[in-house]
């Protein structure tokens, strides 16, 4: 018996060492073009390898590609500058491959939605053929236990809307990653994997994110991201993505808190004005779900949250201008409390308008001592719920709602309170916010005209008697 093994272990050196020896003497750069037809036939998208490719046989037997091009739908997808694959020595003795390791160093990924809304990574739907047996279908599912991507580029691009993203220095390593070969399915559907990212940055518009760190899981479509941490706007933040692309119409969910962020910085980004400087915390817990961005504003679901404290507002002495607008009867106290509309729900409702010509126009500073803005939101319709802020001598709330989806104010109100909570003045805003409508013109317009920037007329609503308050929300009047 002792002989028999020695035998066997003989003859399985032998095979082992022709095996090497073949790999030393083949020339894989021969095989170059069945290789692409396999991966262009595998992936349903054009594959070239415009590089050198070579065999390694330590510390495990692998191929390495260089300058791998993928191209689907006319556009080019992605550059790789190397592709690396390893293999599994004893299965190739049989003729089949097992990927143990797929890594790509410095990729530029390429990724576009045409104006049909389709993406390009997406592949046709191939011909229906009789249903694989069992063993084919394992045949048609890749699994590599490692793989990672080293210092990737990622761009996306929306050909119908012109808005664009790009992600530089991506770090992915990833374990268990699985590809399926379920038909019509486009590649996220079928992919599986448990793995850690790292972004260096992320740039979209004026807006810069930096320091990305998340732990992501995918399974079928479906990608949870959690935890999920950045710098943005000098401020710090953690939460969690989730995002279900396993059927037709993409579900997100974000539940996410960036804890004192530079409030200049994210006006600077907005309306490139610092108007309004301080830290501040913002919070969106919000769930989108449909085709395309329309549909998912529609869907939109929620809260929103942004507060602050000890803010410092240049070009306005808010105080100043209150008393008088008191006095004269006179004020667009809808520009005083422009930014808490725009603040927690993006730079919608500032479509159209100089964001912050009041306070450009304007000559002092002020000083908010606290800032509270919670919005409800659902089905693309945001309501205030607490939503105000107060100087030294003085309190602005707003009550009504945005509806986000169809760029409109639905009776919004904006109000200087007395300590009792009711609204000494105010003004009501409705319409588009492209071409909002107000209260009708005061008498006095012409000496408001130095205060007008978000609107352009002004009201002053006396309440005889009692009043109902109008705001009894968390911001404490001055003392």
């Amino acid at each position: 018996m002792k002989k028999i093994l020695v035998l066997l272990g003989i003859l399985t050196s032998l095979a082992i060492l022709a095996v090497l020896a073949i790999l030393l003497f083949l020339d894989i750069n021969a095989h170059k073009p069945k290789i692409e037809t396999a991966a262009t036939q595998a992936l349903g998208m054009e594959v070239k390898i415009q590089g050198k490719a070579s065999l390694r046989l330590f510390p495990s037997v692998g191929i390495s590609l260089a300058d791998v091009r993928l191209r689907n739908r006319g556009t080019d997808l992605a550059q790789l500058g190397v592709l690396q694959v390893g293999l599994k020595l004893f299965p190739l003795l049989r003729r089949e491959a097992e990927v143990t390791e797929f890594v790509l160093e410095k990729p530029d990924v390429q990724i576009e939605k045409g104006a049909d809304g389709k993406f390009n990574y997406e592949t046709p739907a191939r011909g229906s053929k009789p249903a694989p047996s069992a063993p084919e279908k394992a045949a048609g599912t890749l699994f590599v236990r490692k793989s990672a991507i080293k210092e990737g580029r990622i761009r996306y691009l929306d050909r119908k809307t012109g808005s664009r993203m790009d992600l530089d220095g991506v770090d992915l390593a990833v374990t268990d990653l699985s590809l399926g070969s379920k038909q019509g399915a486009d590649i996220l559907q079928n992919l599986s994997f448990s793995g850690n990212l790292r972004v260096k940055e992320v740039k979209t518009g004026d807006v810069s994110l930096s320091d990305i760190q998340a732990a992501v899981k995918a399974a079928n479509g479906i990608f949870h991201v959690r935890p999920f941490t950045m710098r943005m706007f000098g401020g710090s933040g953690q939460g969690e993505i989730e995002a279900d692309l396993s059927k037709s119409a993409t579900a997100v969910k974000v539940r996410y808190t960036l804890s004192n962020f530079r409030a200049e910085e994210a006006l600077s980004a907005v309306s490139r004005k610092k108007y309004v400087s301080g830290p501040m915390t913002i919070s969106p817990n919000l769930s989108f779900r449909g085709k395309g961005t329309e549909a998912m504003m529609r869907s939109m679901s929620g809260t929103v949250t942004l507060h602050g404290e000890n803010l410092s507002v240049q070009g306005m002495d808010i105080d100043e201008v209150l008393s008088k607008a008191e006095e004269t009867r006179n004020l667009n106290i809808a520009d005083v409390g422009a930014f808490l509309l725009a603040g927690p729900l993006g730079t919608a409702v500032t479509k159209g308008y100089q964001y912050g010509g009041t306070y450009a126009a304007s000559r002092g500073e002020s000083r908010i001592t606290k800032l509270v803005s919670e919005w409800s939101v659902a089905n693309g319709l945001a309501e205030a719920r607490d939503v105000a802020f107060a100087t030294k001598k003085h309190r602005i709330a707003i009550l009504g709602k945005l509806d986000i989806a169809g760029e409109r104010f639905v009776d919004i109100t904006v109000a200087s309170l007395d300590g009792k909570g009711c609204a000494k003045i105010s003004q009501k805003i409705s319409g588009p916010f492209r071409n909002p409508t107000l209260d009708k013109v005061s008498m006095l317009q012409s000496a408001a005209a130095p205060l007008m920037g978000l609107f352009e007329q002004t009201k002053k609503i006396l309440t005889p008697g009692e009043c109902k308050p109008f705001y009894t929300g968390s911001v404490a009047p001055p003392q």
